[in-house]
């Protein structure tokens, strides 16, 4: 979550975070709370009820491990495998079927499994990819979990948090109880009553005597709303003894939960939100896109100093008048002479003279990215302004929008489990991308990395080529003599296949203009299609038509699937 510019202190048992913690040892610990196979880690549920902290934070992270052993050691020569308790439990199905027999060693981490197998023979172990690399171990067979969406929801623990509420939040409460008949009922009926929606409840022995239960409550909603101060106000009356554990913003679904592997950070440099604390960040153009990671970035990180550089005075001062910047101008030597982070959130073909404003503003530590939705263009036009891309100039673009533009459209969570595409050169400074891979993650995007090539040709596809028919679907029936009684009868179809039509035209041409090439490929490929289904329709072949749909439709199932984090089987 925060690192490796962190000082990591590794505890060998997760009640030795709690305690380093507790004892001013550590700020904060990160502590496994769930998993999507196996269920709640109890031995953290249980020490929440007699700790003195509070969740400040959640982060679901996609768990894929490893069997790894000494160097040279043949799979048939294993004896034994050690692994956490929770890990071993992941992956029964894979053990069962391979090492059926092996005695099974529950050690009190993935890495004292690792740190065992080392120093062991005979002895492999299941953890990550870092534990291999990190004690030299040999990787026999990867991603050996037994189910593809294998995820861990991670909690940050501290002394104390004051998050303040985002509109997204979860909390979480300790209610303990009587053994009594209807003690549960009366727990919940609180909830129920002022509109509280449940997503977790966990029944934990409370330790206080025989017999008697603890329940953790995980529910959505901030301490601070009217309709959770009714519940907990509500559940004192019933003389139930309530601790809040932590109010926090929600993270991505565990769904979209991210993945050790999704976007690897250069070696050693990875950052997080933290680092962004003392930074001055500008956001040049505050429209849609610049706006809404603003506001995401003020939420997450208050202390970072946001200012924001643009043409039209009205936006700016409603920026700053809603807090979500510290200051604005537009004039760029005013307000990005100093800055340490640039982001330029205008269209593509503005992107060229708005760094040779900045090429006499900007210092060798100034990181430069942009939000641009074609890559190549923006790459070329760094080269024009500068000779070469500056290896602090990291192209980025997050897959995110809406038909809708402006500030007044913007929203903070715009970006919570969206991907955001980076296309840092070979050259690129490692810590600029770690710079920017935190600001992104900070927004709750799911980063990922691609060539600028690949980027390009991958966006024509997916996103070009559907507005490119869209706008070109509603200036056809525009053109048409009964345009109106088109319009005024056009069913859902129409307005959900056009509403992208709506998008801000300015971006819009500027993105067809330097993707040509990439759209105009994907496009005669669409034309070839469409001139054979025109051929099957003036046939009248219903079977043939009933394949197309029906490969079309299981392509829609396919991509919905991954839009929820799942790996479906691709159609054929």
């Amino acid at each position: 979550m925060f690192g490796a510019n962190a000082d990591w202190q590794p505890q060998t048992d997760i009640r030795d975070v709690f305690t380093a913690v507790e004892t001013g040892r550590a700020r904060w610990g990160v502590v496994p709370v769930e998993n999507s196979a196996e269920g709640s880690i109890t031995i953290t549920l249980d020490t929440l009820a007699t700790a003195s902290l509070q969740i400040c934070a959640e982060y679901p992270l996609r768990i894929r491990h490893c069997l790894m052993a000494a160097p040279g050691i043949r799979q048939n020569l294993i004896q034994r495998i050690a692994s956490h308790q929770q890990s071993l439990g992941q992956c029964r199905d894979y053990l069962d079927k391979h090492y059926n027999g092996i005695e099974r060693v529950a050690v009190s981490s993935n890495a004292e499994a690792a740190r065992i197998a080392a120093s062991t023979p005979g002895v492999a172990a299941i953890a990550g990819k870092t534990a291999a690399t990190l004690y030299g171990l040999e990787i026999l067979d990867e991603s050996i979990e037994d189910t593809r969406d294998n995820t861990t929801r991670f909690v940050l623990l501290g002394k104390h948090c004051s998050t303040r509420p985002t509109g997204n939040d979860r909390t979480t409460l300790l209610v303990s109880a009587p053994n009594e008949p209807g003690t549960l009922f009366h727990a919940l009926e609180p909830f129920y009553r002022h509109g509280v929606s449940l997503t977790k409840l966990e029944t934990r022995p409370s330790r206080k005597s025989a017999w008697s239960y603890s329940f953790y409550v995980d529910f959505e909603g901030h301490v601070e709303d009217a309709n959770i101060k009714a519940t907990l106000d509500a559940l004192r009356q019933l003389k139930l003894d309530v601790k809040w554990l932590g109010s926090y913003p929600r993270a991505p679904s565990q769904e979209q939960g991210r993945s050790f592997e999704s976007a690897p950070a250069p070696a050693k440099t990875a950052i997080t939100g933290s680092v962004l604390a003392d930074k001055k960040i500008v956001i040049i153009g505050l429209g849609l896109i610049g706006g809404s990671l603003a506001r995401a970035v003020r939420q997450m990180e208050p202390r970072c100093r946001l200012y924001a550089l643009g043409r039209h005075e009205q936006p700016l001062r409603q920026a700053q008048a809603d807090g979500t910047i510290d200051g604005w101008s537009i004039d760029a030597a005013e307000v990005c002479r100093d800055a340490d982070l640039i982001v330029l959130g205008m269209p593509v073909l503005s992107i060229e003279q708005t760094l040779r404003e900045l090429a006499p503003l900007l210092s060798p530590r100034t990181i430069v990215t942009d939000v641009a939705s074609v890559k190549g263009a923006v790459v070329e036009a760094a080269k024009r302004v500068f000779g070469t891309v500056p290896a602090t100039f990291i192209p980025g673009h997050p897959i995110a929008g809406s038909e809708h533009s402006g500030y007044g459209a913007s929203k903070p969570d715009l970006y919570q489990g969206r991907k955001v595409i980076l296309t840092p050169l070979p050259h690129s400074d490692a810590q600029a991308v770690a710079m920017v891979t935190a600001l992104w993650r900070l927004a709750g995007a799911e980063v990922l990395n691609m060539s600028v090539e690949h980027h390009d040709e991958v966006l024509a596809a997916t996103s070009h080529l559907p507005h490119l028919l869209a706008f070109a679907l509603v200036d056809t029936l525009s053109q048409q003599g009964t345009r109106e009684e088109i319009f005024r009868y056009a069913a859902g179809g129409f307005r959900d296949f056009t509403r992208i039509a709506s998008s801000d035209p300015v971006m819009w041409r500027d993105i067809f203009v330097t993707n040509t090439d990439a759209t105009v490929a994907i496009l005669d490929e669409y034309m070839r299609d469409l001139t054979r289904l025109r051929e099957v329709l003036l046939k009248r072949d219903a079977d043939e038509l009933f394949k197309i749909f029906k490969r079309a439709n299981a392509s829609r199932d396919v991509f919905l699937a991954y839009s929820k984090g799942q790996k479906p089987k691709l159609p054929e």
